[in-house]
């Protein structure tokens, strides 16, 4: 266990990682300490960078996003895709990985042709190859400190 994060730290995490808006007070509540205390924590959390950001979760087919895949690109040399990925709002995950692939994605659609223009676009920096997900069986699940032996 991170020696700099303790029992009360963790339970602040799972906390804020359930609601985000949870208030101080209440997370006090239910951990016993103070306000106060909590709120230098979470301050003390946020500048170690292991709070990152408070988002909301967005159901994407409330926006009308029907199709979420994963694509992978094969690249020859370098990241030559990193300008587009970032300025396309449709990949909303991209990650350099090892192997034959030099990135995986998450990509959401409205629709199969919106998706067939997105991996057009993508095939100028490479060969893709594109999984259209079906079910969905774990998705942000809160994130806890490793157990160290």
């Amino acid at each position: 266990m991170n020696s700099k994060i303790d029992q009360f730290d963790q339970k602040i995490l799972q906390l804020l990682q359930q609601d985000a808006r949870i208030s101080h007070a209440e997370i006090g509540r239910q951990i016993h300490l103070s306000q106060p205390a909590v709120s230098e924590r979470i301050k003390r959390l946020e500048a170690a960078q292991v709070i990152r950001a408070y988002r909301a979760d967005i159901n994407p087919k409330a926006l009308g996003y029907q199709i979420t895949a994963m694509i992978r690109l094969s690249t020859r040399q370098g990241r030559p895709y990193a300008q587009y990925v970032a300025n396309c709002p449709e990949i909303i995950d991209c990650y350099t990985v090892t192997g034959e692939d030099g990135a995986v994605m998450r990509v959401l659609a409205s629709d199969v042709e919106h998706l067939q223009r997105i991996i057009n676009e993508l095939n100028v920096f490479g060969s893709t190859s594109t999984a259209i997900v079906l079910t969905t069986h774990v998705a942000g699940k809160p994130i806890t400190v490793p157990a160290i032996d």
